[in-house]
């Protein structure tokens, strides 16, 4: 009954600062928003989206335009379609289209540019849908209409595509990649403790954790989105760890595995929850959902452990543990692997500056789906990235003076770099462009009333993403002329929100590495052993940097929390290490001790992740494999070099207590 009530946001406005899920987008206190709803109300328009179509020998032929008329004629008909803009229909200063003929001369015209490609193979529909329509509905009802004309080679792109993909993504993270990623962290436990018991438990505890937080947060009002759909994957992989400790705990001290096991994996489950926390400092809303929902996912998996954990394994018989042997006497891969770390962590500050930052919810997708592929066509062919509206407002009727004013407002928006075609019917003086609307349902993608126009300009990828200099710029263009003027975008969203992302991952960073360090200053009360403890968190942290660098990844709001996840998991290998020390004060004794959960530890998280690699979607796939290069540096640091660092302050351990 609860979870019936869970509510999907695939939309990129859930990254803007000061977004609330219950309050509806248009009240957002946020002024490019503001201005994106201001002129989509003033014009009564629902969401946009293009039709690309396809023709290797070009939309020339008589009986190819005549294909082409019928399905926007069709397109039109649709109850959910507002208008069309095209070739069709758009009032060129010249006509090209007689009804049956499209004159080459087209391709001559910049106006033009946004309509069809330069080479004349491709075609672009502009459509607009009726506000409040239904927009599954709708795309549905289009992608129907394309399969029914397949020899005009139709695929659909804009936001709501973009979307609708992303959604169907977010369902398959709640219900399929989980139950993927279970029966693989399973089969990776099973081999180590040889127990199917101790496995099922091990994983079961974070599925209830899970079950238990988004029934809290469908109750609350909290919604899913592209961010807060990685909690259910990050419970089961990162919670399983902690059944797999305890149940290590269970074998090693029987009844006592309460006593001699809250402390470690107590300070793994809060350190871990710290990296997830500290997103509560971050202004992006979604970032704060995501860090609360993990990190008391994280305490419950922690709380049902040590309540009823003993008395759910306590019957399991022990088995022979075959633990892999990480004796190193000669100190000499440990030594080795320190050197290559400290070489390529001075090497990462040198390829910082060549990390790409901001966020481009195309770039989400593989290269191979429809979205890459319209994106590549509409750059490659068009030079079109995102349209951007500039509503101009008069206090008395537009004349046929300024008409004038108006054309040379175009000129000027035509010249300015980054803009790679203009649309409005400047063919007309604006008394006649109000007339027409009445007759002509698409003048009115123009022309609100006769106080009221509204001008397109399509951008190059390059301005998209430079969108805060492209609306500088358009600012001191129209600053000139006696109007009020109205600029809005989703390009200016995004890139807003992008502002945002470089100081997140500051924030995040800092503040999970300062309260970690302080976590465990507190569990182990010596600040030299604390340092070596943080030494490969901070290296991990700074490698993450150098496998985007590495991949020629972005730095965006996915990849923008790894380093401080990655922080919280890291140090977990440590404190089992150092804690371990407490007791045994022998270095090699210890990493024999915990090598085998550390090394299963590892293994469970990076086969969990390594399953969300093969998502259609690049943003998990980016994320998922970051995590698991720096899992795998992390384990490898803890098992081979750290043994070096925290050998050296062996003698200042103080004793565990019987």
């Amino acid at each position: 009954m609860i979870y019936s009530k869970a509510r999907v946001n695939a939309s990129y406005f859930v990254f803007l600062p000061g977004y609330k899920p219950n309050v509806g987008i248009e009240r957002i206190d946020n002024e490019e928003l503001r201005s994106f709803f201001k002129i989509a109300q003033k014009f009564d328009d629902g969401s946009q989206f293009v039709v690309v179509l396809h023709n290797p020998d070009g939309f020339f032929s008589s009986s190819t335009l005549l294909r082409v008329v019928e399905f926007q004629n069709e397109l039109s008909k649709l109850s959910c379609v507002k208008n069309v803009l095209s070739i069709i229909n758009y009032a060129f200063k010249k006509p090209y289209f007689d009804g049956s003929t499209l004159d080459r001369e087209i391709l001559k015209d910049p106006e033009a540019n946004s309509f069809i490609s330069k080479d004349g193979e491709y075609l672009l529909l502009h459509c607009t849908l009726n506000r409040n329509c239904n927009e599954d509905r709708a795309l549905q009802e289009v992608r129907q209409l394309i399969k029914s004309y397949q020899d005009l080679r139709g695929f659909l792109f804009g936001q709501i595509v973009i979307n609708r993909e992303l959604f169907r993504e977010i369902v398959h993270q709640v219900f399929v990649y989980p139950a993927i990623i279970f029966l693989v962290i399973l089969s990776i436990f099973y081999l180590q403790t040889r127990s199917l018991k101790a496995s099922l438990v091990s994983l079961l505890v974070p599925v209830l954790a899970n079950l238990i937080v988004y029934g809290l947060t469908t109750l609350i009002g909290m919604e899913l989105n592209t961010m807060t759909v990685m909690c259910v994957s990050f419970l089961i992989v990162i919670g399983s760890a902690y059944g797999l400790h305890f149940y290590n705990g269970v074998v090693r001290f029987g009844d006592r595995v309460r006593k001699e096991m809250f402390r470690p994996i107590f300070f793994s489950m809060f350190t871990t929850a710290i990296g997830f926390l500290s997103f509560l400092f971050v202004e992006i809303t979604a970032f704060r959902q995501l860090g609360l929902m993990v990190s008391s996912g994280l305490a419950l998996v922690f709380l049902i452990l040590f309540t009823s954990g003993y008395e759910l394994l306590c019957d399991e018989r022990k088995v022979r543990r075959e633990t892999v042997l990480l004796r190193i006497k000669s100190e000499r891969v440990g030594r080795v692997l320190l050197i290559i770390s400290l070489v390529l962590v001075a090497l990462t500050f040198a390829l910082l500056p060549k990390i790409d930052v901001g966020m481009d919810q195309a770039s989400y997708f593989s290269k191979d789906s429809q979205v890459a592929r319209a994106l590549r066509i509409l750059t490659e062919e068009f030079s079109y990235r995102e349209p951007v509206y500039i509503m101009i407002e008069k206090d008395a009727l537009f004349t046929v003076k300024d008409s004038e004013i108006i054309r040379s407002i175009l000129r000027d928006l035509r010249d300015l770099d980054g803009v790679s075609s203009v649309q409005f019917p400047a063919t007309y003086p604006i008394p006649t462009l109000v007339m027409l609307s009445r007759f002509q349902p698409v003048i009115n993608h123009f022309v609100a009333d006769g106080r009221t126009i509204r001008i397109v300009l399509n951008i190059t990828e390059e301005a998209y993403r430079k969108a805060g200099r492209l609306k500088h710029k358009l600012l001191e263009i129209v600053q000139k002329y006696p109007y009020r003027f109205t600029i809005a975008s989703a390009a200016f969203v995004v890139d807003q929100i992008n502002s945002q992302i470089i100081e997140s991952q500051i924030q995040s960073l800092t503040l999970s590495l300062l309260l970690i360090f302080g976590s465990v200053l507190f569990a182990f009360k010596d600040l030299s052993l604390s340092f070596a403890i943080v030494v490969p968190v901070l290296l991990t942290a700074l490698m993450n940097f150098f496998f985007m660098a590495l991949l020629r990844l972005r730095l965006d709001v996915a990849t923008s929390i790894v380093a401080s996840i990655l922080v919280g998991l890291v140090v977990d290998y440590s404190i089992h290490l150092a804690h371990d020390m407490r007791r045994t004060k022998d270095v090699f004794v210890s990493i024999e001790n915990v090598s085998m959960p550390i090394l299963a530890n590892g293994l469970g998280l990076i086969g969990g992740f390594l399953v969300l690699t093969f998502s259609r979607l690049a943003l998990f796939k980016n994320v998922s494999l970051l995590l698991i290069l720096g899992i795998s540096f992390g384990v490898l640091f803890t098992l081979f070099s750290q043994p070096l660092l925290i050998k050296k302050f062996a003698n200042k351990i103080p004793k565990q207590k019987e």
